[in-house]
């Protein structure tokens, strides 16, 4: 019976951590690959804001073509446009709360004023595939040449689903986003299932996890 309870009470944290803001799950390792890629294409140095948009395009592109993000995490408006939190978070920290991924600290510098910066080579690429890849080069073409402040521009004008704040941040929904790229109502349901279910399941695991440990 203590064991159950603990298994629902957990589910239960998950399910207020995600499931009120529905996202598939932030991954840190591919966060690490594809932020390296965008810094290896600036000359292994890259202003914050301008790496947070680009990764926050590359979901949405991704999202718009495949129907599921790359990174994933959070999405929130800002007042300088749409970011990911949990991408604000490692780059500001290096690492997330009891993350056990280490990529990011391993491959990417401390938060150095406005920059990041590759702290030697690009890491092995191991989880991004190829079509992500493809993504991110797509998303570089359409964006690289672009500084900050034009890319932030560019989301207020092109990005539906940001809602322009003076302060703080408000929650984006990944069905806000699929329908603002063009999703019809059946895909954008499938995937906010597919999101809650990545989710459920993950939590199922952690909360599997915590009560035999």
């Amino acid at each position: 019976m203590l064991i159950l309870l603990a298994f629902q009470v957990l589910l239960n944290f998950f399910d207020m951590a995600y499931f009120l803001c529905m996202t598939f799950r932030f991954n840190t390792r591919k966060a690490t690959e594809a932020a390296s890629l965008f810094i290896k294409r600036e000359g292994g140095r890259l202003n914050v804001m301008k790496l947070v948009k680009l990764i926050y395009l590359l979901d949405r592109l991704s999202i718009a073509k495949r129907g599921i993000p790359v990174v994933g995490g959070v999405y929130y408006s800002m007042r300088n446009g749409p970011v990911t939190g949990e991408l604000l978070d490692i780059v500001n920290a290096g690492k997330l709360a009891n993350d056990a991924d280490s990529s990011w600290e391993e491959f990417i510098s401390d938060r150095d004023r406005h920059d990041v910066a590759l702290l030697g080579d690009v890491p092995p690429i191991k989880s991004i595939s190829e079509s992500e890849i493809q993504l991110i080069d797509e998303i570089y073409a359409a964006h690289g040449a672009k500084d900050q402040w034009a890319i932030r521009d560019w989301c207020h004008k092109n990005c539906g689903e940001w809602t322009p704040l003076e302060n703080g941040r408000e929650n984006i929904q990944v069905e806000e986003i699929a329908s603002n790229v063009g999703k019809s109502s059946s895909e954008v349901q499938r995937i906010s299932d597919e999101a809650r279910e990545s989710n459920l399941l993950t939590a199922a695991f952690v909360a599997s996890a915590a009560v035999y440990a």
